[in-house]
This record gives C-alpha cells, sequence and structure tokens, in this order.
C-alpha cells in the first residue's frame, strides 16, 4: 500500500480555531499546549510589558496612589455593571 498525503489550506478565524480546539481530547490539547509553550519568546513578552509598566509610570507620575486606587476600583464597577446588565452575556 503506498501512503498518500495531501494539503489542505483553509482561511479560519481565531475564534473558529479556537472553536475547534476545544472539541479535543485533553491529551491532544495538553500536546498543543507544551508545543506552543515551547515557541513563546519569553523574553520579548517581557520587554513589552516592562516597556508599558514604563510608559503608564510615566504618563501617571503626577497622580497618587490613592487616586489612581480610586479611579481603577471606579472602572472595575463601571466595567462588572455592564457586563452584569447585559441580557446577552455568556
Amino acid at each position: 500500500m503506498s501512503e498518500r498525503s495531501a494539503t489542505v489550506q483553509a482561511e479560519l478565524s481565531l475564534h473558529q480555531i479556537a472553536e475547534a480546539l476545544r472539541q479535543l481530547p485533553e491529551g491532544d490539547k495538553l500536546a498543543l499546549w507544551r508545543l506552543l509553550d515551547a515557541e513563546i519568546n519569553r523574553a520579548a513578552i517581557e520587554q513589552r510589558l516592562a516597556e508599558a509598566l514604563r510608559i503608564i509610570r510615566t504618563a501617571y507620575a503626577a497622580v497618587s496612589e490613592d487616586e489612581a486606587m480610586s479611579d481603577a476600583l471606579q472602572a472595575v464597577r463601571d466595567v462588572r455593571g455592564q457586563r452584569y446588565s447585559d441580557p446577552n452575556r455568556s
């Protein structure tokens, strides 16, 4: 018997890929996670996070910690209020 192979190309959205991955057995999900984890460039992610934090700290250098915390808590309350009032929320 000869072995056949075929190449198929399809354009899928990230949502479609995620839905397909949710249907995989746990063992396949774990194998995929390990594969993707090995490809992550942690140094680049850490550099992007450090730069984002530097920008935020610079932008809010004149704002007190109490004021920043108050604003953050209010923003969380606002988002939660919107999420819990949305009838289409899943």
